[in-house]
């Protein structure tokens, strides 16, 4: 039998007697107890709690609804109402407000203690989680999935890069994760803490886009009907990420390298400079270079920008990576007991594909194709013909696993795990397998002995 747990519990009660006996009972247990008599006492505790035990009726309103309404002022940790007004009404009510559980007075001492064990566990539960996640995606594939590698490459240059000062320019076709990549750089940063503010320079009207970086007064434009600040000053200490800065006209260009220059801007209506400290990332799909050399992409904001390049590769230059990618977009979807897998014939449809638009286009396929798949079995089986109506394609349309006489080494060791698969799937029967993967029983032995795999 596990020993319960303990925790730092923040204790929210009026009745001064009562908070004393609770408080030193808890503390019998082993918790570290804080007490406050009222909510703005217990709200302006600055230190993290593990758990909070809150009364529903108390000063100054002594209302059920005001107490109802002050659970959602609680986040920090899972919140146990405490009420001598304990009806099922009330109950379900602060459930839904989010309090993890509710107890009437006289508190029962033993199922207090469960409760509390319970919710502790959750709470702690709740933290490796998060901490699993972050963890996940700031020291490993800090997003971009994959283990290629060229993505191990990037990835070992943005952890170089991202705790410098650096400006970084992100290259890279549509698709292609060009914001994970600047997000990763924020999160590894020493401005981790600070906003992350990303601005896409194609999407903003040529009209908008400098009250959109600079911001706005009240009454420098029509519609302007109140100050605005801009992302610029909503970025301070933090990063500012402009997406497909080729996008940019010339104009906004010279505006935004004046301060590049001197840190310092202008907002739209005003005659007073601001500063801003951030670390400026920008991405573009486009060849800036070319775009200098027709003068339509200034040189020297070009420069001021340029910083270290990060080339971002397209799905086509990492296809050992689809299995792992498509399987992660999968997990996304799964909810309930309801989760998603690819059959081999279907991995190499999704091998065979030319991916134009690279990761995303894939996000999206196997979205709609999930969507499509049979439900009937468990886990749900995605299909070639799910992938072919996903694509607009038809479903009479074949993929020949043995059709591809030139492999790149990575399709020869994709081809290999999809045999493997298949033979582990039936048991080793060289027949069911084959029909698994769509191929005749001697196409699979020509491929096996090609790529030599050993049976038995």
């Amino acid at each position: 039998m596990t020993s319960p747990r303990t925790g730092h519990i923040l204790l929210v009660e009026d009745e001064p007697s009562f908070r004393k006996l609770c408080a030193g009972w808890l503390r019998t247990l082993g918790h570290q107890v804080t007490e406050s008599a009222t909510p703005q006492e217990a709200l302006a505790h600055g230190n993290p709690v593990d758990l909070v035990l809150l009364d529903l009726v108390m000063p100054p309103d002594y209302s059920v609804e005001a107490g109802l309404e002050r659970i959602s002022h609680f986040r920090q940790a899972p919140v146990i109402v405490l009420t001598g007004h304990a009806d099922r009404e009330n109950a379900l009510l602060a459930i839904q407000k989010g309090a993890w559980d509710f107890l009437g007075k006289p508190l029962d001492p033993d199922l207090l203690r469960i409760v509390i064990d319970r919710a502790l566990e959750k709470n702690s539960l709740e933290k490796e989680l998060r901490q699993l996640r972050a963890r996940q995606a700031g020291e490993d594939d800090m997003g971009l999935v994959g283990r290629s590698p060229a993505l191990s490459a990037l990835r070992e240059l943005i952890r170089r890069i991202a705790p410098t000062e650096i400006r970084v320019m992100i290259l890279g076709a549509s698709g292609t994760g060009k914001e994970l990549a600047a997000r990763a750089l924020h999160q590894l940063s020493p401005r981790r803490n600070a906003p992350f503010v990303a601005v896409h320079c194609g999407a903003i009207p040529e009209e908008l886009l400098e009250s959109e970086l600079f911001g706005h007064l009240k009454g420098s434009f029509t519609g302007a009907d109140r100050n605005r600040i801009g992302v610029l000053e909503a970025a301070h200490q933090g990063t500012l990420f402009l997406d497909e800065i080729g996008e940019m006209s010339l104009t906004m260009q010279v505006k935004l390298l004046r301060f590049l220059q001197e840190g310092q801007f202008r907002p739209v209506g005003s005659s007073t400079d601001l500063k801003a400290d951030v670390r400026v990332v920008c991405a573009t799909h486009r060849d800036l270079t070319a775009m200098v050399a027709a003068g339509t992409f200034r040189e020297d904001l070009f420069y001021r920008l340029k910083g270290v390049i990060l080339r971002m590769p397209g799905l086509q230059e990492r296809l050992e990576d689809i299995p792992l990618l498509s399987q992660t977009f999968l997990n996304r979807l799964a909810h309930g007991q309801m989760y998603y897998a690819l059959s081999p014939l279907a991995l190499n449809w999704l091998l065979e594909h030319p991916w134009q638009g690279n990761v995303r286009e894939l996000q999206q396929l196997l979205q709609t194709a999930a969507s499509l798949a049979n439900p009937a079995a468990s886990p749900i089986l995605i299909q070639p013909e799910d992938l072919q109506f996903a694509h607009g394609g038809q479903p009479n349309q074949t993929m020949d696993l043995s059709s591809s006489l030139q492999l790149t080494p990575q399709v020869a060791r994709l081809e290999k795990r999809l045999i493997l698969t298949a033979l582990q799937q039936t048991g080793g029967n060289a027949s069911q397998a084959a029909k698994l993967l769509g191929i005749s029983r001697v196409g699979l032995w020509k491929m096996m002995k090609r790529l030599d795999i050993q049976t038995g």
